[in-house]
């Protein structure tokens, strides 16, 4: 039986950023691979760059690159990777997760397998050599039967070695698998004489309507999530999970970033919560009875604390997080639909689907609720310095208030799905719409994706 320790639920639904590729297969110039598996992906990726020189420092997650050392086999301009940098391209490729470069590893992402368990291993595990999981020598990817592809040293281009070779020269730390084993589809003829079924998740998308989405605090990427809790990374937003395969007890409704951007809360609507990366644990209303189901989440400034709210304005609060007051028992016209925190204050605000907005220890700097609006709101976001906030319709309508710059909406247009959420920009002041679909629309905020 495997001694395999699980770090986390599942990897799958991750979506790839900044390069994507179709799923299952990986891409080098024109050529296509199909892959089986995940797993045979990353071994697709690795195997086509057999005769890669090895260059110190050279390489990363967009392919080989001139690390700007000069030694046997790499000049000045030579493109090529070092060992490191073969492993984080080739798991890249597949699940859009960022390996660091350090020596380090990412916290509570993969599956690892000590030195004992060689048996358990499958191609497109990462094996680690020569120290410790934080602190290696060595890593390359496990293509089957003993073997690894890697760039072992000065001298010897990316290719094949075995696991007993590599025992001669490093000690074996053991190997972390970064990827699902469900099956992905491979690249099907064209024409397709009917419907292909859909495929189960794989990098590049979610399944189902996407409830929300979190943008990193840098401006440099953003995380879509479903109902089921799969979660999708764009741009230079890192995965650090998801719940893809997970039971849960009632349905995701919002994903919220860390305020380092190295992690991100779900929230469901019984109020459980759910961490990734930095994100802490302070609590939850998973397994209490509640009055109206959870919809939103916002985390304290120092991220050491967070508010939930419940549709019928209820707030809860959690580690550093001070309660300030809510709506709960109190008649409103329309549901609460969303909480935003107020940094400068720690107070925070709550929106309700006619743009009617609670505040509580933050300032009051307007709403709609005295409006008619063509479609209901369905969240809301403070800007940057907490000055202001704005919030979004179903139809993409963008309503903003004190600081918070109106950049451009969709409300008027034909939309495919209705918008179910929004993410500010902090780099540039603008903010990002998403639809159930997974559409994404930008206003004076770059592009990075869409599901």
């Amino acid at each position: 039986m495997a001694l395999a320790v699980l770090l986390v639920l599942s990897l799958s639904g991750l979506a790839m950023a900044l390069s994507p590729h179709t799923a299952g297969a990986v891409t080098r110039g024109s050529a296509l691979v199909p892959a089986a598996t995940q797993g045979d992906a990353i071994v697709a990726a690795a195997a086509a760059e057999t005769g890669v020189p090895y260059c110190d420092d050279g390489g990363g997650i967009n392919g080989p690159s001139y690390g700007g050392v000069d030694e046997a086999g790499c000049g000045t301009g030579t493109a090529g990777f070092d060992c490191m940098s073969l492993a984080q391209y080739a798991v890249y490729q597949v699940t859009g997760i960022v390996l660091p470069s350090d020596g380090s590893q990412l916290a509570g992402v993969g599956t690892f397998f000590a030195p004992t368990d060689t048996t358990d291993l499958l191609p497109g595990d990462v094996t680690y050599w020569g120290g410790t999981l934080d602190h290696f020598a060595h890593s390359g990817i496990y293509a089957g039967n003993g073997e690894v592809w890697d760039a072992v040293g000065i001298g010897i281009p990316v290719q094949l070695h075995t696991m007993a070779y590599l025992e001669g020269i490093y000690s074996y730390d053991g190997a972390i698998r970064y990827w699902t084993t469900s099956t992905t589809p491979t690249p099907t003829p064209t024409p397709t004489p009917t419907p292909t079924p859909t495929p189960p998740l794989t990098p590049g998308g979610l399944a189902g309507p996407v409830v929300g989405m979190a943008a990193s605090p840098d401006g440099t990427g953003y995380w879509l999530t479903n109902a089921a809790g799969d979660v999708s990374s764009h741009g230079m937003a890192v995965s650090y999970g998801s719940l893809s395969g997970t039971t849960l007890k009632a349905p995701i409704t919002h994903i919220i970033a860390t305020p380092s951007g190295k992690g991100y809360w779900l929230v469901a609507a019984d109020g459980g919560i759910f961490t990734f990366g930095d994100a802490g644990f302070f609590g939850s209303m998973g397994g209490k009875p509640l009055n109206a189901p959870v919809v939103d989440m916002a985390p304290t400034a120092d991220g050491n604390g967070y508010w939930l709210v419940a549709s019928d304005g209820g707030v809860f609060a959690f580690g550093d997080a001070v309660f300030q007051g809510s709506m709960g028992a109190t008649h409103l016209n329309k549901p609460v639909v969303g909480i935003a925190a107020d940094g400068a204050t720690g107070g925070y605000w709550l929106v309700a689907s006619d743009g009617g907005v609670f505040s509580f220890g933050a300032p009051f700097h307007g709403s709609t609720g005295n409006l008619a609006l063509n479609k209901p709101v369905n969240g809301m976001t403070p800007t940057a310095d907490d000055g202001g906030y704005l919030f979004v319709a179903s139809d993409g309508g963008v309503f903003s208030f004190g600081d918070a710059t109106y950049q451009g909406s969709e409300g008027g247009a034909t939309l495919d799905a209705p918008i179910v959420g929004m993410a500010f920009d902090n780099a540039s002041g603008g903010y990002w719409l998403v639809g159930s679909d997974g559409g994404i629309f930008t206003f004076n905020a770059p592009f990075y994706g869409a599901d």
